[in-house]
């Protein structure tokens, strides 16, 4: 009964708190946090919005008698190096959140939380180093897909230049054919040219 007053305190104390540690860490590392509560005897305590606290664990005054669990899971994540400090083992994305611990004894008393939390940096950083092959496979076929497309439309403009020039060279060439027939001075030519065909006949007969 009193586990379950617990939740509900400790629900209506993380929606009020104000004071909050903020502490980013690296996937995979140890971490320890300290209660800032000058107490022995005291629940941990983590909460994860939307989901309810989740009750960790309980430590003792006694140094013989060590740690109440919650869950036998926990035991493989977390232990108590001291009676007011929990130590996190390998931390994963499972234990984010913020930790409270909580007096056990009446009246009751929350701590402020610490809020455990990977920075974006850390992260991005991580996601980058672990993708860095795939991408770089990635970023290469894509080179090399562009390159390909870019030849290909260079070949085309260079063929549609060439078959321009070829067709502007014939049209150039049958209009110059065009003039000659046209051209009233062609030597060659005595009917195209009758002035100078009288012009001879005339000095003939002088």
């Amino acid at each position: 009964m009193k586990i379950i007053q617990l939740h509900i305190y400790l629900l209506m104390w993380s929606q009020a708190a104000e004071s909050v540690t903020n502490t980013a860490v690296t996937l995979g590392a140890d971490v320890n946090i300290s209660c800032d509560l000058d107490i022995e005897e005291i629940y941990w305590y983590r909460q994860k919005s939307p989901d309810p606290p989740v009750f960790i664990l309980r430590t003792y005054s006694s140094t013989y008698e060590g740690a109440k669990y919650e869950n036998s899971i926990f035991k493989l994540k977390y232990s108590v190096k001291t009676n007011s400090c929990l130590f996190i083992r390998n931390i994963s994305t499972d234990e984010l959140g913020v930790y409270y611990c909580v007096k056990t004894s009446e009246p009751l008393k929350f701590s402020n939380g610490t809020k455990i939390y990977i920075s974006d940096s850390i992260h991005r950083n991580q996601t980058e180093s672990d993708d860095d092959p795939q991408h770089e496979t990635q970023w290469r076929n894509l080179t090399i897909i562009t390159s390909v497309l870019l030849n290909v439309l260079l070949i085309v403009a260079l063929i549609g230049l060439l078959k321009r020039h070829i067709e502007a060279t014939g049209r150039s060439k049958n209009d110059t054919a065009a003039k000659n027939s046209n051209n009233p001075q062609c030597p060659g030519n005595s009917r195209s040219c009758p002035e100078q065909s009288t012009t001879v006949y005339s000095q003939c007969m002088m």
